[in-house]
């Protein structure tokens, strides 16, 4: 399957049913989360994909105008953050339906902390999973 076109999706975790979403205060380095929605999907749901060459993307919330990253350092498990500086994802096919967003240079891709204490969890970069915690739905907006 090819990656999703340039445009507004809502963007959600396979595994726990959770979308990425948006508070409108997304400061700088703090963490981006991922919750169920209380009833229908609003803009505080709705993320921007700008696409750059090929499977590569810029991600950013529409609520905020925050841009999606990863801090500096990218360790296993370090947290997806909010930045002010645009970060490039690859947005990989991972079966129908089913794409791996993975971090450009790195061999780090998104995963929904199933662990993480409910109603939040945290996007983290990982490698070497490949279950359905690590594979996101775009629907569009």
């Amino acid at each position: 399957m090819s990656p999703p076109a340039a445009g507004n999706y809502y963007i959600k975790n396979k595994a726990s049913g959770y979308y990425v979403t948006s508070d409108g205060n997304d400061s700088s380095s703090t963490a981006v989360h991922t919750t169920k929605p209380d009833g229908s999907l609003d803009d505080k749901f709705v993320f921007n994909l700008r696409k750059g060459d090929s499977d590569q993307y810029f991600i950013s919330a529409n609520y905020s105008g925050a841009n999606v990253g990863a801090p500096a350092n990218v360790q296993q498990g370090s947290t997806v953050i909010w930045t002010t500086n645009e970060q490039v994802f690859r947005i990989l096919d991972a079966g129908p339906g089913l794409y791996n967003i993975r971090l450009l240079g790195e061999n780090r891709f998104w995963y929904d902390d199933v662990a993480a204490i409910q109603p939040f969890r945290t996007i983290l970069l990982n490698t070497g999973r490949t279950g359905d915690a690590c594979n996101w739905m775009f629907q569009a907006a």
